[in-house]
C-alpha cells in the first residue's frame, strides 16, 4: 500500500481534489478537515493493481502538528497551493520545511497548484492569479 498525504494551507481544496481523485466526481462543498480523513484508491501501474491511501491533511496552523506525524510514515506527499490565492503559493517554502524537519528519509514532494479553472474569473475581477511559469519556477527552487 502507497500512502501519499496532502498538505497546503486551509481553503486550497485538498479535499476536493482528492474526492475528484478517488470518486471521479467534483463536489463543490466539501467540509474543512478537522484533523486528519483519507480515501482509498485503486490503480494499475504496469499491469499491477496497487493500492493508494490519500491522507487529506487540515490545513489550519493549529492542526499542522498532526500533519507532521503522517509526514513520518507516508511514502510521498502532494502539496497543494491555490493558484488564485497568493498567500497559499508563498507558503509552499513554509510547508517544504515542516515536511523536511518532519521526516527521517527523503520524501518525494509532489508541488500541485489547485484551482487553475478559475484564472479567467479571477482575471476578469481584475485579480492576480500565479502563473504556471511562476509555479514551476518556484517548484525547481524547492528541489
Amino acid at each position: 500500500m502507497v500512502k501519499a498525504v496532502f498538505c497546503g494551507d486551509a481553503a486550497v481544496d485538498k479535499s476536493t481534489l482528492i474526492m475528484h481523485l478517488c470518486k471521479g466526481k467534483f463536489v463543490s462543498n466539501v467540509n474543512s478537515t478537522l484533523g486528519v480523513e483519507f480515501q482509498n484508491k485503486q490503480i494499475e501501474v504496469d499491469g499491477k493493481r496497487v493500492a493508494i491511501q490519500l491522507w487529506d491533511t487540515a490545513g489550519k496552523e493549529r492542526f499542522r502538528s498532526i500533519a507532521k506525524s503522517y509526514f513520518r510514515r507516508c511514502d510521498g506527499v502532494i502539496l497543494v497551493y491555490d493558484s488564485t490565492y497568493e498567500r497559499s503559493f508563498l507558503n509552499i517554502r513554509e510547508w517544504i520545511n515542516t515536511i523536511t524537519d518532519s521526516t527521517l528519509k527523503k520524501v518525494s514532494v509532489m508541488i500541485v497548484a489547485n484551482k487553475i479553472d478559475l484564472s479567467d474569473q479571477i482575471r476578469a475581477e481584475g485579480k492576480r492569479i500565479i502563473e504556471q511559469v511562476e509555479g514551476s519556477k518556484s517548484a525547481k527552487g524547492c528541489s
